[in-house]
This record gives C-alpha cells, structure tokens and sequence, in this order.
C-alpha cells in the first residue's frame, strides 16, 4: 500500500485551510498535520453541490476574504452541502462585518459556522474541537444520504423519467417532514391515492396508522358520527355498558388521515371538517373531554379547491387551510414519454394478479398508445390492460390487438355504467363488441365466450336483422343502451 494511502486511511479527518497568505497557511498546515490530520491547503475555498462528495469534512478560515468567499458560496449551494467551518484565529464582530459585506448577498448565518480557534488554545484543545466538528460534519452527511435514499425509496412507486415525474419526486420529497396539511389534486384517472401513500410511507419510519374517509358519502347527519366516533347498543361479553366505536380522528392518531373525494363533499360537511381542522382539538363523545388533533392531513380532490371557492362550492376558509401545501399530479398526456415504462410494469402488475405471462409491448402498440388522448388518465390506461389481457390470448400487445378497445367508453369512465340494469349492461357490451369485430358473429361469439346461436338470439332482440338478411353486413357503430 502507497504511503499516501496508508495516511488516508489512519487520518483523523479532512480539513481544508483556507489562506492567500502562503507562509501563515504552510505553519498551520503543518500544526494540524503534525496532530494526524489529513490537510488540504487551499489559497481558495472549493466546495461540492454534492454534500457526499464534499472535499474535505471542515474548513478552517485563516483570514476575513475567506469568510467573503464561503459566505458568497453559501448563496449558490444547498445547506446540506455546506460543512462546518472554523475560525483561525477568532475574528472580531467588526471584521466579521466587513467580510459579510465583502461577500455581497452571503449571509453569515448560512455559512453553518461551527466554533472558533483561539490562539491560546492548546494542541490537544484544538483537536478535540477539530474531532468533534468532523463528527458532526460526518453525521450531518450519513443523515443527508439517509433522508436522500428514504425519499428515493418512497417514489419509486411513481413509474416514469419525463421532467413532470420528476418534479412531482422533487415536490414530494419537500413536502414528506411538514406538518402542515397537504392538499393532493390532479385530474380523475390520476393517481392521487398512491401519492397520498408514499408521503405516509416516508414520513413514518415504523408502523402508523393510515384511515381514508370518503368525504363524498359524509352527510350532515354522519360527519359527526363518521370522525369522532359513537356508541352502540351492543353490550360486550364483559360488560353491561355500550359499545365504543372510534371515529377516523382517533383511529388515525399518531399517524395520517385522508381526506378523499374532498371535492365532492357537502357545504355542511365542510363547516364540520373546518370547526375541527381550524381548532385542531375535537370533543369526543366517548368522555365529553377535548382531544389534540394529533395526526397528519392529507386531502385528495380531482378539481383546484380554488376553482370551487370561485364558484361558491366550497368554503375558501378550508380551502386555505387544506390547501396550506399543494402537490398536483400531472396528467398522462403531459408525459407521454413515460408510457412505455408505465405500460410495462402495468403489464407485469395484470400479468401478477391473473396468473399468465405479461404481454410484449411493440412499437406499433406504443404508437397507437401515445396517439391517444388519455380523458381517464393512468387509471385509464389501467383499465385498458386488464381489458385486453382477458380477452386477448396473444403473446404481444399490438395495435390491432389495442385499436378495437382503446377509447372505450366504458374503459375511460368506470362509472359510466353505474346506475344501468344488468340487462342494459349486458347489451351495451354486446353491441360494443360487436362493432368492435366489425359485424363478424363468429370473432364476437368467440371473444364474448358465448354460443354463436346465442349471440344472433341476442342481437334480433337488440333490433338488429337476422344472419344473412338485408343490412346484415351493414358497418356497425356502438349504440348506446336505452
């Protein structure tokens, strides 16, 4: 081993010293040295964006131009990326002053000063204030590499690369150690739950509870009852007295509540939400006695509450304090460039849950995917998946195993269909498949997995005329059901 490695490695740090005077840098440099420390001198300070490849674990400033420098440098870098720094010797609060205004905008305070070295200070003084600041520089770091993968870790949910991912990585990771409520917004189809997950994931090392509330099935005469709790008739087996039930407060403490659909909810329901929210304490019917607010709020809506506090839907009050951190998902169409990776995992994640090998993605499918105007977003594209996985037996997924189904109706909106009978349903689908094969009974028959003769017996109930009869093979357009 070189004996420059060999000192490296039994070094008790890295300190930079930092002087234009080259004689008054050369005597400390041999001092520190002489104490086992790995010097580095400088006639400037050099510093990395990057605080795990920073080059040295303190700096020692030997004269007030190095202040100027590291205080104008603390402008243009991170804090995380700043180490600490000590004076040799002490500065008066005069120089310190002038170096601060020598510097231009650098602020001293952002200069993350560790102590000062006096002269008077013994050799074995300064090294132990010298250890302790490259612990503390060290620790600082390790931390920094922590949180830094944590908030990797967290995101590495949200499939893609394209700029608008990214940013939505970046804003999360800002937003994971607030306390403040944190509003979640984006388009419907988008996934805002998932967001609302990983913030909870990253925030809370160990186990913490995570409660949903719908806030579109909250009335007026449940709100109450839905978040603080209430009594039941039933009687334990241990006890004469009524039965406790926790609300969503007490079932998330400690942990994170969501508040989902929150654009959906009722003007009565907000004032409820609001009286909580604002006091952050609520009484509980349990013993009548005021209890903390204590976990963290996120509120999901697929419409800007500022939108709804123009058109008088929503209080602006609560919108205000819901809103106190925004995070807003961006949509599919805006990063198409995702689609390929976001396609794939989907791919394996339908693959997983129905038991078959995924589907190869071609370029022609990628084509026709990118063509197309995602109204239902990932959730969309989701639906889409599954629906030609099931249907198609295929080892690829092409465009013309893609063209007969991409723009469904039924695909964009999952509830287009709530509220129709079966029997509606059951046409709908049927004529829809129909047009899709182009008017061929046999394709449809196979791909519905129904009987030929059942399929006609359908379709001349439907209206339609009679295999083989006039206008049989008409071109087909979806019909919707009455």
């Amino acid at each position: 081993m070189k004996q420059s490695m060999i000192h490296q490695v039994t070094s008790r740090g890295v300190i930079q010293v930092v002087s234009e005077d080259r004689i008054r840098r050369l005597e400390i440099c041999t001092q520190l040295s002489n104490l086992g420390y790995t010097v580095v001198p400088l006639a400037e300070i050099v510093l990395s964006p990057a605080p795990q490849h920073s080059e040295a674990d303190v700096c020692v400033l030997l004269d007030a131009k190095g202040i100027a420098e590291y205080a104008f440098k603390a402008e243009t870098l991170p804090e995380q990326s700043l180490i600490p720094v000590l004076f040799y010797p002490a500065f008066t609060a005069g120089q310190t002053r002038d170096a601060r205004q020598a510097g231009g905008t650098g602020s001293l305070a952002g200069m993350v000063p560790f102590a000062e070295l006096k002269p008077e200070d013994s050799l074995e003084s300064v090294g132990r204030l010298l250890d302790s600041a490259i612990r503390y520089s060290r620790l600082s770091r390790k931390c920094t590499g922590l949180i830094q993968e944590l908030n990797t870790r967290s995101t590495r949910k949200l499939i893609g690369y394209s700029q608008a991912i990214q940013n939505l990585r970046d804003r999360i990771a800002d937003t994971i150690h607030l306390l403040t409520p944190v509003l979640v917004q984006g388009a419907p189809g988008t996934e805002l739950a998932l967001v609302a997950e990983m913030i909870h994931d990253a925030m809370f090392l160990e186990t913490r509870p995570f409660i949903k509330v719908n806030c579109s099935s909250l009335t007026i005469e449940n709100v109450e009852r839905e978040l603080l709790g209430y009594f039941t008739d039933e009687q334990s087996s241990y006890t004469d007295e009524p039965k406790w039930n926790p609300g969503r407060l007490e079932q998330a403490e400690g942990g994170t509540l969501v508040l989902d659909q929150m654009q959906l909810a009722s003007l009565p329901v907000q004032s409820a939400i609001l009286k909580i929210v604002e006091r952050k304490e609520y009484l509980s019917p349990e013993d009548g006695l005021l209890k903390k607010l204590n976990c963290r709020l996120l509120t999901l809506s697929h419409v800007p509450l500022t939108e709804l506090v123009a058109q008088n839907q929503f209080k602006r009050k609560l919108a205000s304090v819901l809103g106190e951190t925004t995070i807003t998902v961006p949509r599919l169409n805006d990063r198409r460039e995702d689609l390929a990776l976001l396609t794939e995992y989907l791919l394996s994640e339908v693959a997983r849950s129905e038991g078959t090998v995924p589907k190869l993605l071609t370029l022609d499918g990628l084509e026709t995917l990118k063509r197309h105007n995602w109204t239902g977003d990932v959730q969309e594209l989701r639906n889409l998946l599954q629906h030609v996985s099931r249907v198609d037996n295929g080892p690829r997924l092409d465009a013309a195993s893609l063209q007969p189904w991409i723009g469904s109706e039924a695909l964009a909106d999952p509830e287009a269909m709530v509220g129709m009978t079966l029997r509606e349903m059951e046409q709908k689908l049927i004529e829809s498949t129909f047009a899709r094969c182009g008017g061929n009974r046999e394709n449809t028959a196979q791909m519905l997995d129904i009987g030929l003769r059942t399929l006609s017996g359908k379709l001349r109930s439907y209206g339609y005329p009679p295999r083989g009869g006039p206008d049989s093979k008409r071109n087909f357009t979806v019909r919707r059901a009455a």
